[in-house]
């Protein structure tokens, strides 16, 4: 039904009346073998996307997103934090959040922000945030060593960033001669990106930034009850004092 019903409606009228669509499609999705870590909701199944991604039918995270909220749940409060390009599901529980100050910014005009920061010049005060978002972008950005810095120079001491990128074996993979989209496309799986970082690449230049960094990695079975990814891994880079 969710498939159809993308195919079939406006993208517009979608949009402006998405939380009644999202009620009425979760009414056919409603059990006890699944659960949505964000909005709760208990289901028969997720949606199942492309790349065999799962999409709750009741807020529409992904399983990157779900995996996100349980790191951000036990650290959210009373904390002031900056999302950069934040998924709809999250924004809106972060904002649910009383004593939490919640930023968010969107470069690129693809998701619905209060700002518009240039991650490699970003428009803040020192040592501001105690929490940054920065999930699936830095694949995007050109300098993203300067961007790195950047992060790190906003960040409060002692505050840490929480970073996902799509990962490869080996070394980063990025070509500077590769500007078309095809050719993004074809070396590094999406025409908007411009290089494949590795685990061990990406903390290496958080390194370089200044950031102090760990990685947490996750293994699931197939079929788990959040619909999260059964092989993800993400960086937390934290600033010392």
């Amino acid at each position: 039904m969710y498939e159809l019903l993308k195919k079939l409606a406006p993208k517009t009228l979608i949009k402006r009346n998405e939380p009644i669509i999202r009620t009425f499609i979760s009414l056919f999705y409603k059990g006890d073998r699944f659960q949505c870590t964000i909005c709760d909701f208990k289901m028969s199944r997720f949606i199942t996307l492309k790349k065999d991604d799962k999409l709750c039918p009741k807020c529409g995270s992904l399983a990157r997103t779900r995996r996100l909220w349980t790191l951000l749940s036990p650290i959210a409060e009373n904390a002031k934090i900056l999302h950069f390009s934040p998924s709809k599901s999250i924004r809106i529980r972060l904002k649910s959040l009383m004593d939490t100050t919640y930023i968010t910014t969107d470069y690129a005009g693809e998701f619905e922000a209060m700002k518009r920061l240039n991650i490699e010049s970003i428009d803040e005060p020192d040592n501001q945030y105690d929490i940054v978002i920065c999930y699936h972008v830095l694949e995007h950005i050109e300098n993203d060593l300067k961007a790195m810095q950047e992060l790190y120079r906003i960040t409060k001491d002692n505050g840490i960033c929480i970073i996902q990128t799509p990962f490869k074996v080996g070394e980063i993979y990025e070509d500077n001669s590769l500007t078309t989209e095809e050719d993004r496309l074809l070396h590094f799986g999406q025409k908007d990106h411009v290089r494949i970082y590795s685990v061990k690449g990406l903390m290496h230049r958080l390194s370089t930034a200044g950031f102090q960094t760990t990685k947490q990695s996750y293994k699931e079975s197939k079929n788990n009850r959040n619909g999260f990814h059964f092989n993800e891994t993400i960086i937390l880079a934290k600033k010392h004092a």
